[in-house]
């Protein structure tokens, strides 16, 4: 279960690339979302009249849920060799409609909109900087640079789907511990799947009512918690008004 968090980390190493290269290809001639938080709130026992089904049967129908789902969201923090990285993603399955906000600490704050005719990045001075952006791009402030075409290629590997695949591969029914907790998360009531060793290598909780994954966290060793909603809703993504948009070339 601790690859989980791993996983999360590689995506989030990804989208910071990603959004660099995109935005720097070009020449020197680019409701809001947020950086996500996952507070402090306490998992309080659900009680159940049923008997708790296997854990791999719970895996494997949230697995099968997860990556059928159309859409979804996830928030939350991982960490990267001792340093915080808060991701707030929203987004469709094949990645061609986006919104995804990502700090990573002592690396700055990068927001990215994707939509299927044009992708958007809004940065701070410090994400800019360290990805050698062009002057002109360092300057942007809080306007969003249009990316060059090239950058479309690269909603693929930030697509939900692709994301789930990564994460759901990190897992196997062999790690599971054979017993199946129950808790509730933010009102949900939930099975959870731990690893043998316990929730100090990590969890993963999936609702009881949909078999939806509601969150996941890491292990002792690569702390993180990232928390879903929004399962195949329709997430609202817009590009952004034309006076936030910076003209670059």
């Amino acid at each position: 279960m601790k690859t989980m968090t791993t996983r999360a980390v590689a995506l989030a190493g990804a989208l910071a690339i990603s959004l660099g290269v995109a935005a720097c290809s070009k020449s020197d001639t680019p409701t809001t979302a947020s950086t996500g938080s996952t507070g402090s709130t306490t998992s309080a026992p659900a009680t159940s009249d049923s008997a708790a089904p296997k854990p791999s049967e719970v895996l494997e129908k949230a697995k099968a849920n997860a990556l059928a789902a159309t859409s979804a969201a996830f928030v939350g923090d991982v960490e990267q060799t001792g340093k915080k990285i808060s991701i707030d993603f929203k987004g469709t399955s094949d990645g061609k409609t986006s919104d995804i906000t990502i700090a990573m600490e002592g690396s700055g704050k990068a927001r990215l909109i994707t939509l299927p005719s044009a992708v958007y990045i809004q940065a701070d001075a410090t994400f800019w900087k360290k990805q050698g952006a062009p002057a002109s791009v360092q300057k942007a402030g809080d306007k969003f640079i249009k990316a060059p075409a090239s950058a479309s290629s690269m909603t693929e590997t930030l697509s939900l789907k692709s994301f789930l695949e990564k994460a759901f591969g990190a897992v196997t029914p062999s790690q599971l511990s054979s017993t199946v907790a129950e808790e509730n998360v933010n009102g949900t009531d939930c099975w959870v799947l731990t690893d043998k060793k316990g929730k100090s290598e990590g969890a993963l909780y999936v609702s009881k009512d949909k078999l939806q994954v509601v969150r996941f966290t890491g292990s002792t060793k690569s702390p993180g918690q990232l928390d879903f909603s929004k399962w195949g809703e329709d997430l609202g993504i817009k590009a952004p008004a034309a006076n936030q948009i910076m003209s670059i070339g």
